[in-house]
């Protein structure tokens, strides 16, 4: 579980609130297992949607690919309490 995009790094909604528009576009490619869909992400998109940390994410997505295991539970929360939204994945073997 992690957070993805935060408000304080999301110059677009002068920081004030998460990209939720990208978020929900990488959570529906997690919930697909569509990491060609992310390796198309350009460092410039990630940071310009405030999901630096998507990239801890990315490295987790390799080695799952590798193993070839996919996401079997996983929740997506939306929230303005924690500025950032939270996502949750389990990838069983």
């Amino acid at each position: 579980s992690s957070s993805w995009s935060h408000a304080f790094l999301t110059d677009k909604h002068d920081k004030l609130w998460p990209d939720q528009e990208s978020d929900r576009a990488r959570f529906e490619e997690l919930k697909d297992a569509d990491w060609d869909a992310w390796r198309n992400l350009s460092t410039p998109q990630i940071e310009a949607a405030g999901q630096q940390e998507m990239l801890n994410w990315m490295c987790l997505a390799g080695a799952m690919e590798e193993l070839d295991r996919k996401p079997e539970i996983i929740d997506y929360i939306e929230t303005y309490v924690f500025n950032s939204e939270k996502v949750l994945a389990l990838f069983k073997p």
